[in-house]
């Protein structure tokens, strides 16, 4: 009897890495921390001004809402995605981070100028943020993916704002309270568990795509796949820990902002999608 098996099993390639994605990503995930961030420092009692740290979440919030139109094909006509609310995630993300953005930079005004009732525009920030932030989780949680069928995407997605943000603000204004920072480092300690759960779940498993992506990661994508993780140690943990100079700290945020940009490339780059053999043959859905 023929074998009906996948004739890939031995030739799997890295899939295209979509840079567009890659920065859109990882650029609203880094707003969403940062504008959390700041919406939590508003109720601390110390009162910090954060008025340079809102300046630069301005620039931030008009980054996000021109990158988040980076998912379609002619950015133009992005107003056209929201037809589909009812049952696209793509247009639940265009409508929610156009949302987050203008809360943002509503929200960045008031705090620059200490305007009355800016504590309820940062509460509606951060809800847009965080709405936007599932939704582009929820378009890469499909079966036809099934390295991104898990919640290992979403907790990847979150780990990213959690690390990136909080380290953003505190960056640009070191005065802020010590736990901005610690929240940051629990950010990169988090990011570091999701890889290393989600590679040994890719590793043990028995489905063909999920094998072949953990043998990319620990094959060809090895070196980019290992510098992400140091990345996540010495930048997003070390040396946040060790209380660093500005200067270190200036140079570990942009180390930490290059590996999530890495980790998002070696997001789409790894993983393997079903074909259509993989629907009428068993053998298909194992690992070799």
């Amino acid at each position: 009897m023929p074998d009906l098996g996948r004739g890939d099993t031995n030739r799997v390639e890295p899939e295209h890495p979509h840079w567009p994605l890659v920065f859109m990503l990882v650029v609203t995930q880094l707003c969403v921390g940062a504008f959390v961030a700041l919406w939590l420092l508003g109720f601390n009692k110390a009162g910090n001004e954060l008025k340079i740290a809102a300046l630069a979440s301005l620039v931030l919030a008009g980054i996000s809402l021109g990158a988040s139109t980076l998912h379609l094909g002619r950015p133009i006509h992005a107003w056209k995605a929201l037809r589909g609310l009812r049952r696209s995630w793509l247009s639940r993300e265009v409508l929610t981070l156009s949302l987050f953005a203008g809360a943002a930079g509503a929200f960045a005004g008031m705090l620059f100028f200490r305007l009355q009732g800016r504590d309820a525009a940062g509460f509606a920030t951060a809800l847009a943020g965080l709405a936007g932030i599932t939704c582009s989780a929820r378009i890469y949680i499909v079966r036809a993916r099934p390295a991104w069928f898990s919640g290992y995407t979403a907790a990847e997605f979150f780990s990213t704002a959690l690390l990136l943000g909080p380290a953003f603000v505190h960056m640009l204004d070191p005065r802020v309270p010590e736990a901005v920072l610690l929240v940051s480092v629990a950010g990169g300690a988090g990011q570091l568990m999701v890889q290393a759960g989600k590679f040994l779940w890719l590793s043990q498993s028995e489905i063909f795509e999920l094998r072949s992506s953990s043998v990319l990661l620990a094959g060809r994508l090895r070196t980019l796949f290992v510098t992400r993780l140091l990345i996540l140690i010495v930048a997003g943990i070390v040396i946040p820990m060790a209380g660093a100079s500005p200067l270190l700290t200036r140079s570990a945020f942009a180390a930490a902002l290059g590996g999530e940009l890495l980790g998002r490339y070696l997001f789409f780059v790894s993983v393997v999608p079903k074909n259509i053999a993989a629907a009428f043959t068993s053998s298909s859905r194992r690992a070799a």
